[in-house]
């Protein structure tokens, strides 16, 4: 089958890894010879990939590198073709979408392995693409407010304050959609409220503020989620309440809080609750993010598609940041 793995060495030989070193995008390669994956355990759906998504990150995922997989891919919506003689949830021809664990990936390619707990049925009205655009990101946005930082997912009578940074980004925009959905008072933090100050009220955030303008913001966030990473990360701890809670998510960020401590960017912030996660599936998730593409609130915004064989050049785009408009860039099969 066909599909897009990485290098595992430079050309001079030296291995790949991550922090330290990181594959470069001419690292990637599409290959025509890859084994089609089999079911082998209770489980394990083996998925005809019909659309996945690039992320800006997928180099810099510890999980790519030996001794673990070297194929890439995350996000997956496609069709059922093979089940272990023990599924009783899906079976062949369903359609459905999902997000692969970081352990193992593998969805940038015609066929993949994935399991029951990762997928869920696609609804006829979402298309493929819009479907794979989904979960990644809105699994991440919905972990890190109601699994992490403990939100209330409706707020009735307790709405907290909270800000997002990165908030026009493919995981900030769900942050924004998901936080003023379930009650919470949202301010959305751009580098730009001329670029993106129109889409971010448009998708609910009460208020638009740029990273230039913390200074002027009071401490008084119950909670802050980055996605922006250093150094807006950095100042996140001015503006969240001493009691509040810092939420980060960007491989970038991966020991942020040892690193700030260290660097005295946290002094006086002691008592804040700081987490670092990585998302991974949850059917629970799942089923929430599933209930607002039912009632119409959420769904995968598609920036552009690519076939597998431009997905260097789309890695190159999304990762640089720089002219990239609301959504995400999705491969197509």
């Amino acid at each position: 089958m066909r599909a897009a793995r990485v290098r595992a060495t430079s050309p001079a030989g030296t291995p790949y890894a991550f922090p330290n070193n990181p594959a470069p995008s001419s690292a990637i390669e599409v290959h025509s010879d890859i084994p089609k994956p089999s079911v082998s355990k209770p489980g394990e759906l083996l998925i005809q990939v019909k659309a996945s998504t690039v992320y800006r990150d997928n180099l810099e995922w510890n999980e790519l590198y030996p001794p673990h997989h070297a194929l890439l891919g995350n996000d997956f919506a496609g069709v059922v073709v093979a089940v272990h003689e023990s599924e009783q949830d899906f079976r062949i021809g369903d359609h459905v979408y999902g997000m692969a664990h970081a352990n193992r990936g593998g969805t940038w390619a015609e066929y993949a392995i994935v399991t029951s707990e990762e997928a869920i049925r696609k609804p006829d009205h979402l298309s493929w693409e819009e479907a794979a655009a989904l979960p990644g990101s809105a699994l991440t946005a919905d972990q890190a407010l109601f699994m992490h930082a403990g939100l209330e997912t409706t707020a009735r009578h307790h709405p907290k304050r909270v800000l997002i940074t990165g908030a026009s980004g493919g995981i900030g925009m769900y942050l924004v959609q998901f936080a003023m959905a379930a009650g919470h008072q949202v301010v959305a933090a751009t580098s730009s409220t001329e670029r993106n100050g129109s889409f971010l009220r448009s998708i609910g955030a009460h208020e638009v503020v740029e990273y230039g303008d913390f200074a002027a913001l009071s401490d008084g966030f119950d909670l802050v989620v980055d996605s922006a990473g250093d150094p807006v990360l950095g100042e996140c701890w001015h503006v969240v309440k001493a009691d509040g809670t810092l939420v980060a998510f960007d491989a970038c960020s991966w020991g942020y809080i040892q690193e700030h401590h260290r660097k005295g960017i946290s002094k006086g912030k002691e008592g804040v609750r700081a987490l670092y996660f990585i998302a991974e599936p949850s059917q629970v998730s799942m089923g929430r993010i599933a209930a607002h593409v039912a009632n119409g609130t959420v769904k995968g915004q598609v920036l552009k598609t690519v076939a597998l064989d431009e997905v260097r050049e789309a890695y190159e785009t999304v990762h640089s940041g720089r002219g990239i408009g609301h959504g995400k860039i999705v491969m197509v099969f």
